[in-house]
């Protein structure tokens, strides 16, 4: 039989996909700022690929989120990655961060609504 693992050394699979979009958008744009490709390369790829592959389409985006944002998004979320970067957090205290991040933009839409309502 197995061996137990601790509790507290558990990842949730969200935890995992978000540790993986990050390496992936980390290493697209590595190789993009080094001239090797673009980001529409890189869709353009995705695009592909999936038309290549059977069931692909059923299975919703393939590719993180920040590629199929705006210009303007994929900018904010460049700048947060180079705040997080300068300030020295680790990977999980910068997941933890934005965790909390996004509870209080819950919050405000929450009290938005009252307000409005």
């Amino acid at each position: 039989m197995g061996e137990r693992l601790d509790p507290k050394e558990r990842v949730t699979i969200e935890e995992v996909m978000i540790s993986q979009m990050f390496e992936i958008a980390a290493l697209v744009e590595l190789l993009e700022r080094k001239g090797v490709l673009t980001k529409q390369e890189v869709l353009d790829t995705i695009d592909r690929l999936r038309r290549e592959t059977p069931n692909a389409e059923r299975a919703g985006p393939g590719f993180p989120e920040p590629y199929l944002l705006t210009q303007a998004e994929n900018a904010v979320i460049d700048r947060i990655f180079e705040l997080l970067n300068a300030t020295g957090l680790t990977a999980h205290q910068a997941k933890e961060l934005l965790r909390r991040v996004s509870r209080l933009i819950d919050v405000g839409e929450h009290l938005g609504k009252k307000i409005t309502h």
